[in-house]
């Protein structure tokens, strides 16, 4: 796996397994963080996710790295955290849109759209 990182641009599948990756360990940590507030019930839920953010910080930059994605996006974050972060891994691209300098609409629903996107259309 060493090589993909080290070429110009991670490989596709390694960037749609890592992205994967860190959506299914805070899909996991929020039910954990459920399950302890049923146990915990003077507690917010929100208070007992597990304290993960220097991984998802570091495979976060792993990925800005490897995909060369320094160019800040309209929402001040890099294009991987607007996808992770404020369209909920794809699954909040039905409303809120991405749009290139000419008003056409990006697909960001997949990891395998926003690797495509990372790749030829900036």
């Amino acid at each position: 796996m060493l090589p993909a990182v080290l070429s110009n641009q991670m490989e596709k599948e390694l960037f749609i397994r890592s992205i994967d990756a860190l959506q299914k360990q805070i899909q996991y940590d929020i039910s954990v963080s459920e399950k302890l507030g049923e146990v915990f019930t003077n507690s917010y839920s929100a208070n007992l996710l597990p304290d993960n953010h220097f991984l998802h910080n570091a495979l976060l930059e792993v990925l800005q790295v490897a995909m060369n994605d320094t160019e800040l996006c309209p929402q001040g974050q890099s294009w991987i955290e607007y996808y992770c972060f404020e369209l909920d891994f794809g699954q909040e691209n039905y409303r809120l849109k991405v749009y290139d300098k000419n008003k056409n609409e990006i697909p960001m629903s997949t990891p395998a759209e926003l690797w495509e996107f990372l790749k030829n259309g900036r």
